[in-house]
């Protein structure tokens, strides 16, 4: 992600004249002690976190949104607003609680998605240059 960054002009945290509007915070619904986002929980309730084999599993699926990329440094920009929106929503929910949010950037899509963090769970890899797509994992919360 740092070379994906670099080439774009980009660095973190976000400078907010990048900002081409106010940040959207997304909706939050709370779920058997998971934070779910409510629109993505009511189009998988049919998904049960038992069925995946932890919680961070489950919050991962259920909590993970897809954005255009089209190589483009403002779709770039557009992703890691989206991620900062979470950020920010999940610290005014949930100000005791730690979130990681996560930004995959492949060759056409990005796909963002969060879970808390728990003890001996995990959804990412140590080693982020491992993966294909360029990886960014943010805290939150």
């Amino acid at each position: 992600m740092s070379s994906l960054l670099k080439r774009s002009g980009i660095s973190l945290p976000l400078d907010e004249t990048l900002a081409a509007k106010p940040l959207t915070v997304p909706v939050f619904e709370s779920v058997d002690d998971s934070v779910l986002l409510k629109q993505e929980f009511q189009g998988s309730r049919h998904v049960k976190a038992s069925d995946f084999p932890d919680r961070t599993g489950y919050e991962s699926f259920i909590n993970h949104v897809h954005l255009r990329f089209d190589q483009t440094r403002e779709s770039l920009v557009s992703c890691l607003r989206y991620a900062q929106a979470l950020q920010t929503g999940l610290a005014r929910l949930q100000p005791r609680r730690h979130f990681q949010i996560i930004v995959a950037v492949g060759k056409d899509d990005c796909a963002v998605r969060f879970h808390e963090v728990r003890s001996g769970e995990s959804w990412v890899a140590e080693n982020l240059e491992g993966y294909s797509e360029s990886v960014l994992v943010l805290d939150g919360g």
